[in-house]
């Protein structure tokens, strides 16, 4: 009996999978409508998670690959939406305040223990 608790204790969350929690959430504009592009990191060295922003304004969180969750911990959080900069001369076109893309600006902070749902405000770029 005794090497079969050994085995349930050790070799089921093996089978079951030891993934991090689930961090999912939306960004949205001051006024309620939702950024339809762009990505969120969390950031907490030496790791980073990432996610893209769907049409929609939903995003979810990975470490490595999707569905792979994000490690429990305190980030930093940046948030990053622009378009052009390519090399064919557009420019560059931030469609939010470019202090969200930095972790030192953007004021967001994360803490994830478990599967988290994570809501993000974010202003347009000041004109």
């Amino acid at each position: 009996m005794k090497n079969y608790l050994i085995l349930f204790v050790f070799v089921f969350p093996l089978i079951l999978g030891c993934g991090h929690p689930k961090v999912t959430g939306t960004v949205k504009f001051d006024d309620g409508t939702p950024l339809t592009s762009g990505g969120v990191a969390f950031i907490n060295l030496p790791y980073q998670a990432t996610g893209a922003i769907k049409s929609n304004g939903s995003y979810e969180m990975f470490e490595l690959k999707s569905g792979d969750g994000v490690r429990p911990g305190t980030y930093q959080v940046t948030v990053s939406a622009t378009t052009g900069g390519g090399s064919d001369g557009v420019p560059l076109v931030h469609l939010i305040d470019p202090k969200f893309e930095n972790p030192s600006t953007s004021g967001l902070t994360c803490e994830v223990k478990g599967n988290t749902v994570f809501n993000i405000t974010v202003t347009k770029p000041v004109k």
